[in-house]
């Protein structure tokens, strides 16, 4: 199965910011609200998380923040064990490419157990359902579509906080 994922939005740490993941069976996304990104702000703030206050730190900060819910949208998909995915991600994290493959190797193929074959990053096609339900999703302010996967940051926790 190949997956494609999307952003909309300016940036990761604002509200209405979105996260889609689409195939041609799926699609389900992530929007960051206001309780979520106030509380996650000021975490990092008091520096609960493992990440210094610098702009390395903050961008640190983000890449992971937008693995985990990338395997948090996935985990809702309810894959099995061993199915093989390939992902195309749109290039929304310049510079960051390796660590990006590194997290989603980990969360993907160690604690979902999915065979990843590739994991590419090219800027998709306006036509993708990826892009198209990335920007209806920011778009959506009642929150009617159904695409929506519910997230709690105490969940997110556990994988930026300081051991």
């Amino acid at each position: 199965m190949e997956f494609e994922i999307d952003v909309s939005g300016e940036d990761l740490l604002n509200v209405g910011y979105t996260i889609c993941v689409a195939d041609k069976d799926h699609i389900k996304g992530f929007k960051m609200n206001r309780r979520f990104v106030d509380a996650l702000h000021s975490r990092y703030n008091q520096r609960i998380y493992r990440y210094h206050e610098s702009k390395k730190g903050r961008s640190s900060l983000k890449v992971r923040l937008y693995c985990c819910l990338i395997y948090f949208i996935f985990k809702s998909l309810h894959l099995k064990g061993g199915q093989q995915i390939s992902l195309l991600l749109c290039k929304d994290f310049d510079g960051n490419e390796e660590k990006i493959k590194d997290n989603l190797n980990h969360f993907l193929g160690k604690l979902l157990g999915l065979n990843v074959q590739n994991i590419n990053f090219a800027r998709l096609d306006r036509s993708s359902n990826a892009h198209k339900y990335a920007y209806l999703m920011r778009k959506d302010t009642e929150n009617k579509l159904t695409t929506y996967v519910k997230i709690e940051l105490d969940e997110v926790e556990r994988f930026i906080k300081k051991n």
